[in-house]
């Protein structure tokens, strides 16, 4: 038995007749008439009763019949996976971010994705630059979006963007009222800092350095998320990548902007040795987009285009 026989069957119990099933797989009569005998031979059913040119589907026929339309409707399944393969990739893509970029810039660029592809799975993994370039080198994620690439890693790395970092304030701080602010501004205020060992933090660190300003240090964060949180609740000011402080703008927040300039780096990382699939590469050009769209809305975006 092999997909000729089935061909041949399935034609005739579709179109009712040797004749016109004939028709349908462009072939003759005589030879669909060969392929059901042989059919029935291997498979030791009879499938159809003959009465004169007219060809009628005994039990066996019509359960055979059953099998085989569930047999192409898997055929169809994967016809279906191969073209949205084709089309798309897998059919899934797992994105790895760290915190500042998976809460804030990356879910709004997975909604504009699932627009378009509303069948896609969209799989998003929130940790430290240095696991997200792990999950990344190790293919368990497509795409990482990471503040700086690790020495260990051997990720294929691009540079999304480098903006400069913005001043988060309570709406109500005496600096609020400035339309800009350095470093003296800074004097003697208290601080929320990211964590030692984020590179951003070094450069905060030493742009005060050199400006001779000594700030409060009580208080730190690992995420920048968490420090514009402490600013809303009046614990002090920082320093945010804009689009993080964006997304924490409200009544209770004041963005100001902040120079000298301190770069926030965001840089995209790809599985190594592997060719980029359409349906990740759709996805960078979206997270380009969106990232770029978000600058663009805020008042006075500190932007430095792309190297």
């Amino acid at each position: 038995m092999n997909l000729k026989h089935i061909e041949a069957f399935r034609a005739v119990m579709l179109a009712g007749s040797m004749t016109a099933a004939a028709k349908e797989l462009f072939t003759s009569q005589p030879n669909i008439s060969r392929l059901i005998t042989q059919l029935e031979r291997e498979t030791g059913l009879q499938l159809f009763l003959r009465s004169g040119v007219r060809l009628i589907p005994t039990s066996e026929g019509n359960s055979f019949f059953r099998e085989v339309e569930r047999a192409y409707v898997g055929l169809q399944g994967l016809t279906n996976a191969a073209a949205q393969i084709k089309n798309l990739g897998t059919g899934r893509l797992r994105i790895a971010a760290m915190p500042s970029a998976g809460m804030t810039l990356v879910p709004h660029a997975i909604q504009r994705f699932q627009a378009k592809y509303p069948e896609v799975t969209v799989s998003l993994h929130v940790n430290t630059s240095g696991t997200v370039n792990h999950w990344t080198s190790s293919q368990f994620c497509d795409l990482g979006v990471a503040i700086y690439s690790s020495e260990a890693s051997n990720c294929e790395v691009e540079l999304l963007s480098k903006v400069a970092a913005v001043c988060v304030l309570p709406a109500g701080h005496r600096l609020a009222k400035k339309t800009s602010l350095k470093p003296k501004d800074f004097e003697g205020e208290p601080f929320v800092s990211l964590c030692h060992g984020d590179g951003t933090r070094a450069q905060m660190d030493e742009a005060f350095t050199r400006a001779g300003v000594e700030r409060v240090l009580a208080i730190e964060a690992q995420y920048a998320a968490i420090c514009c949180e402490m600013v809303r609740c009046g614990m002090g000011v920082t320093l945010a990548h804009p689009l993080v402080a964006q997304d924490f703008a409200g009544p209770d927040i004041a963005i100001r902007p902040f120079t000298p300039s301190v770069m926030f780096p965001m840089y995209l990382l790809f599985p190594p040795h592997q060719p980029r699939a359409r349906l990740t590469m759709d996805f960078v050009d979206m997270l380009r987009e969106t990232h770029d769209e978000q600058l663009a809305s805020m008042d006075k975006p500190q932007r430095l285009k792309r190297a």
